[in-house]
């Protein structure tokens, strides 16, 4: 007998990539016979037929080693031959299933946000952890599935299912294991016999994220979200309130108990996203794991021999500081060199290198097999401007302010500055007063007061250095429009047009352009709209009257058409002004015409998409906005306005600066 079972055993084993002792030691066969004998005597007892796989059924439920459980007693229907076969891990499981492990044994709850990339058996893993908790380790111990529909969810629960249907009969001496309703509900589910008895004391529930309210007072204590980043918001229902409702009722800091979010990225904005990053600062309960391509072994070519594998791993090295592609189906070798460095094995990469020849892009590569957790957010979604550009711009752009904190202007031509790590106003250049005149542009777009509303945004643009031709004063040659300044916060309306002002004048008197549909309380064909919280429509009319450099639009309707057209103040967004706008900012950023080194502008940037109707504006989500891309969209479309008047020279005392802080 312990000659049949060591071989057993060893058959099950050899597929584990850690092997257990047999012979002595936790999970050896001694300790197994010495754990019989000390708690039921009569299982060492064997019959002729089946005596063996029953010892081995005692071992799972006593010891419950999950891979033991997962090579002997699961069974996965296998994607590439349609065949039922043993649930062997792969080396992406092994790391994912590490993570549990590694909270369950130091006695903590599970709590994970699992990033994934192409096919490797994220979510199988998952399911079957909870089936394993399930079958081996407690009781009582209820799960609930939540994916975008209910059918996603039954598909996933279908794997836990297969798993019953192959199930060792010997295990529980029960015979062949099944889901049944419980007390006649569709979603929820015990594990019977074939006559309908109760093996088990857990219920497993399926429900979809379009009907969660059915979740709401269950006793959970597992929960597995799937595909989270595809939950689609809407204004009654969002992932955040869905995962809060659920998730209350789990005990907290219960050990074994899970929650588990996983999802392939949908951009780099959303609940899922959010959560993600929150999880991989360490600033949330959760975890964050990703599994980039080279931890998946499918994502591998062999080389034939020695010799191709050293000749492939010296062109590696000799194009390492090669950062020029010589196809749009390849990558530069500084690229490839990262992968290595990264950790990617030379198989990896040569898989990488023939899968590209399928794409035309980095950005169609890096979205089907990234190889890091920014590539995979970055390159995918449907955005405005490609991603790429995204990133080339804002590594080229992007600086540090040389000051941030707040201003604050006095009747006697003094401003203040009042430095703070955390204030609205961030300054990039200093204002070169004197020069000419309309050399800056402040350009303001209207938000709320309080902190649930848009922001306020008041930037402030640098023409010198935009290429206009015929005029002397402005640089033929130069490198676009710069973003020198910027204010952003939550401020009253009739105080952000002071601040505005104030900023304008510092900045040598700039023209302030001002986006008036909240000012004006009329919803535009862009669907903007004052709020109530406050009365606005003459706080421009004051600052006419306190301030004459102000951008003015042409307002062709009258109440009489025998007036002429009048002229309104500040810039009008609506659906035509709004394209044009677009298209605009997308030649101007394109042409690398346009120069903003604020991070948050391209955080903004890369969630600003075009939408199915047509329309434009940031992904929905928590925190999501778009106002400093609406400045810098209406900054790029007034001065191609602007280009045609010539501008006026003026001499001006520049303003004196005070500082509280004298160390500025």
């Amino acid at each position: 007998m312990r000659h049949i079972l060591f071989r057993k055993l060893r058959e099950v084993f050899q597929h584990l990539d850690e092997p257990p002792r047999l012979g002595i030691g936790f999970g050896g066969l001694r300790h197994l016979v010495e754990l019989l004998k000390r708690e039921r005597l009569e299982y060492v007892k064997f019959a002729a037929d089946g005596g063996v796989e029953h010892l081995v059924g005692v071992f799972l439920v006593w010891e419950n080693p999950f891979r033991f459980a997962f090579a002997h007693a699961f069974k996965i229907k296998d994607k590439r031959s349609g065949m039922v076969v043993p649930f062997y891990l792969n080396y992406a499981q092994r790391e994912l299933l590490g993570e549990f492990e590694r909270m369950r044994r130091e006695g903590k709850p599970i709590r994970l946000v699992l990033l994934k990339a192409r096919q490797w058996g994220g979510s199988t893993l998952v399911q079957l952890y909870m089936a394993w908790m399930q079958l081996f380790v407690k009781e009582g111990w209820n799960s609930l599935i939540v994916a975008q529909t209910k059918d996603t969810a039954r598909r996933i629960k279908a794997m836990y299912s297969k798993v019953l249907q192959f199930f060792p009969v010997n295990v529980f001496r029960r015979g062949e294991l099944r889901f049944s309703p419980l007390e006649h509900s569709v979603a929820d589910s015990i594990i019977t016999d074939r006559h309908g008895l109760p093996i088990r004391s857990n219920v497993t529930t399926v429900s979809s994220y379009e009907n969660y309210e059915s979740t709401r007072g269950s006793d959970i204590a597992m929960v597995h979200f799937s595909e989270v980043a595809f939950w689609r918001q809407t204004p009654q229902k969002s992932a955040d309130n869905l995962i809060r409702a659920v998730t209350s009722g789990i005990a907290e800091g219960e050990p074994c108990t899970m929650e588990v979010m996983e999802s392939t990225a949908n951009g780099k904005s959303g609940y899922f996203y959010d959560e993600y990053q929150e999880a991989k600062a360490s600033h949330s309960a959760r975890k964050a794991l990703f599994i980039p391509f080279f931890h998946i072994e499918n994502d591998m070519l062999s080389f034939a021999s020695d010799e191709e594998t050293l000749a492939f791993a010296r062109q590696l090295a000799d194009n390492r500081h090669n950062d020029v592609a010589g196809e749009k189906t390849s990558e530069p070798g500084s690229y490839l060199w990262s992968l290595w460095e990264k950790g990617a094995t030379l198989e990896h990469i040569k898989w990488y290198v023939e899968r590209r020849k399928s794409f035309h892009s980095h950005g169609q590569m890096a979205s089907e097999a990234p190889s890091d957790d920014i590539e995979c957010f970055t390159f995918s979604g449907q955005l405005l401007i490609d991603a790429e550009k995204i990133a080339k711009m804002e590594m080229a752009d992007k600086r540090h302010p040389v000051f941030r904190g707040d201003m604050e202007w006095f009747d006697d031509n003094d401003v203040r500055l009042e430095r703070s790590e955390t204030g609205p106003l961030k300054i990039w250049d200093m204002p070169e007063c004197g020069v000419w005149h309309e050399r800056d542009m402040v350009v303001v777009d209207v938000g709320g007061k309080t902190e649930n509303s848009d922001y306020c945004v008041v930037t402030v643009i640098d023409r010198s250095q935009a290429p206009v031709k015929d005029m002397e004063i402005y640089n033929p040659k130069g490198d676009g429009l710069h973003v020198v300044a910027r204010w952003r916060g939550h401020i009253r309306y009739d105080r952000l047009a002071r601040k505005a002002v104030d900023i304008a004048r510092w900045y040598d008197n700039a023209i302030v352009v001002f986006e008036s549909n909240t000012f004006d309380k009329k919803k535009s064909e862009a669907q903007e709209h004052a709020p109530d919280e406050c009365h606005a429509e003459s706080v421009l009319d004051e600052v006419r009257g306190a301030y004459a450099n102000l951008y003015m639009r042409s307002q062709d309707k009258t109440d009489d058409l025998r007036e002429r057209p009048v002229s309104k103040v500040g810039f009008h967004t609506n659906r035509s002004t709004k394209q044009r706008m677009v298209d605009q900012f997308t030649k101007f950023f394109e042409d690398e015409l346009i120069h903003d080194p604020d991070e948050e502008f391209y955080k903004e940037l890369a969630i600003y998409e075009r939408r199915s109707d047509g329309s434009y504006g940031n992904i929905p989500g928590y925190n999501n906005h778009d106002d400093i891309v609406m400045t810098d969209m209406i900054g790029c479309l007034v001065h191609d306005e602007l280009m045609a008047a010539e501008p006026v020279a003026v001499v001006q005392k520049p303003p004196k600066l005070r500082f509280n802080n004298p160390a500025f």
